[in-house]
C-alpha cells in the first residue's frame, strides 16, 4: 500500500508538472520538450510499478512491463537535454534519433512479450509479484548492456558540463553558465543513484535466479525522487529548467536625439496621464513591457535622463499626486493615509519615509503649512 501511494503521488506530481514545462511561452523550447519526454519516461516506469504494487495488473494485465527497457531512453534524453541547456548553438537534428536505436532494438527483440495476450501477461505478472519468475539467460546480457549504456551517457553528460570548451562567461546570459552547470550537476547526481543500486540487484539475480519486485520498487523510488526534485525546481526557479540564451546586456542603445525623446514622451504619458504609479504593485518589468524595452534599458533611460532610480521616480510621482489631492477640495474629507493608498503607497511607514525624503517634511508638517 505504501509503495502504491508513493508511485501514485509521483505520477500525479508529474502530470501537474508536464503542462508547466510544455506550455511555457518563453524559455528554451528544445530543453522544455526533452525534459518533458524524460519526465514521461519516468512516469511510465512508475506507472508500471504502480500497476504491480496495487494489483491493478489483474484488471489490465497488458500494462505489465510497459516500461521495460526504458533505461535505454533515459541516458540519451538526459544527454540531449544537457546539450540544450549548456550549448547555445544546439539545434535538433534527425540524426539524434540514432541515440535511441538501442531502445528500439530492445523492443524489437522483445516483441513477443509486448504482443502477448492478457492471460499470458497475467501469469507473468503473478510470477513476478510472487518472486517465482525465473531470470532467463539473455536478460543478464540486456541488464549489463542497459547499465553500460546509461553509464556512458551519464559520463558524456558530466564531461559536457565540466568541459573547458564551454567558453561563455557568466556575464553573457541572464541565467549564467555557472548556475546552469550547478543545476545540471544536481540533476545528473539524482540519476547516478540509479546506477548505484543496479550492481546489488545484478548480484542478487545471479545468486537467486529469480526476479524480486522490491528491487524494482527501489529503482522506481529513485525515479519518484527525481520527479519530486523537478517539481520543486519548477516552483522555486522555473527558468532554470529550460533556460534560454537571452543575453543579459544587448547592443548598447543610446537615448540621445529622437530616440530618447520618444521614449521619454511615452514614459511621461504613462506616468502623468495614465498614472500607472498608482498601482502599488508596479514593477520595473511591467513598466518595461509598456515601454517596449528590456528592463535594464528602462533603468538606463531613467538613470541617464533623471539621474535617479526607477523606484525614486515612481515615489516622486506618488508624492506629487498626493500633494495635488491634498490641494483638491474634493479630497477634503479623506484621511492622509487614505489618499496615500490611492496614489500607490501600500503602507503608512513607507509613505511617511518617502514623503519626508522628497519634500523635507512629514505629511502632517506639510499639511499644517498649507
Amino acid at each position: 500500500m505504501v509503495w502504491s501511494a508513493i508511485f501514485l503521488i509521483s505520477i500525479a506530481q508529474g502530470l501537474f508538472l508536464l503542462p508547466i514545462l510544455l506550455f511555457r511561452t518563453n524559455g528554451n523550447r528544445a530543453a522544455s520538450i526533452l525534459i518533458s519526454v524524460l519526465l514521461v519516461v519516468m512516469m511510465l516506469t512508475n506507472l508500471n510499478l504502480l500497476v504491480i504494487a496495487s494489483g491493478f495488473y489483474r484488471t489490465v494485465p497488458q500494462l505489465f512491463g510497459i516500461s521495460f527497457g526504458s533505461i535505454f531512453l533515459l541516458g540519451p534524453l538526459l544527454y540531449l537535454y544537457v546539450k540544450t541547456v549548456i550549448d547555445s548553438g544546439f539545434k535538433w537534428r534527425w540524426q539524434y534519433l540514432l541515440h535511441f536505436l538501442p531502445y528500439f532494438l530492445y523492443v524489437l527483440l522483445g516483441v513477443d512479450f509486448y504482443l502477448a495476450g492478457g492471460e499470458a501477461k497475467l501469469q507473468m505478472a503473478e510470477n513476478f509479484v510472487s518472486g517465482t519468475m525465473p531470470v532467463w539467460g539473455l536478460f543478464y546480457v540486456f541488464f549489463l548492456m542497459q547499465d553500460a549504456h546509461f553509464f556512458i551517457y551519464l559520463f558524456l553528460s558530466f564531461r559536457l558540463v565540466t568541459s573547458r570548451s564551454v567558453s561563455e562567461t557568466n556575464s553573457n546570459y541572464i541565467i549564467p553558465v555557472d548556475e546552469r552547470k550547478k543545476w545540471l550537476m544536481q540533476l545528473m547526481s539524482c540519476f547516478v543513484a540509479l546506477l548505484v543500486i543496479t550492481p546489488g540487484y545484478f548480484i542478487y539475480l545471479l545468486i537467486n535466479g529469480r526476479f524480486d519486485p522490491v528491487w524494482n520498487y527501489l529503482y522506481t523510488l529513485i525515479t519518484s525522487a527525481v520527479i519530486y526534485f523537478l517539481a520543486y525546481k519548477a516552483v522555486l526557479n522555473p527558468e532554470m529548467i529550460s533556460p534560454d540564451f537571452t543575453r543579459k546586456y544587448r547592443t548598447y542603445m543610446g537615448f540621445d536625439g529622437e530616440v530618447g525623446r520618444g521614449y521619454l514622451e511615452k514614459l511621461e504619458t504613462l506616468m502623468a496621464e495614465e498614472k500607472i504609479f498608482t498601482d502599488p504593485e508596479l514593477k520595473l518589468a511591467s513598466l518595461s513591457a509598456r515601454l517596449g524595452l528590456p528592463s535594464h534599458q528602462v533603468s538606463k533611460l531613467i538613470n541617464e535622463k533623471f539621474g535617479r532610480s526607477f523606484k525614486d521616480i515612481v515615489n516622486e510621482y506618488r508624492v506629487r499626486e498626493f500633494i495635488a489631492c491634498m490641494n483638491d477640495p474634493r479630497y477634503s474629507s479623506r484621511s492622509m493615509y487614505g489618499i496615500a493608498l490611492d496614489v500607490g503607497f501600500n503602507s503608512k511607514s513607507s509613505f511617511n519615509t518617502v514623503f519626508k525624503k522628497v519634500t523635507g517634511k512629514t505629511p502632517s508638517e506639510y499639511k499644517t503649512a498649507l
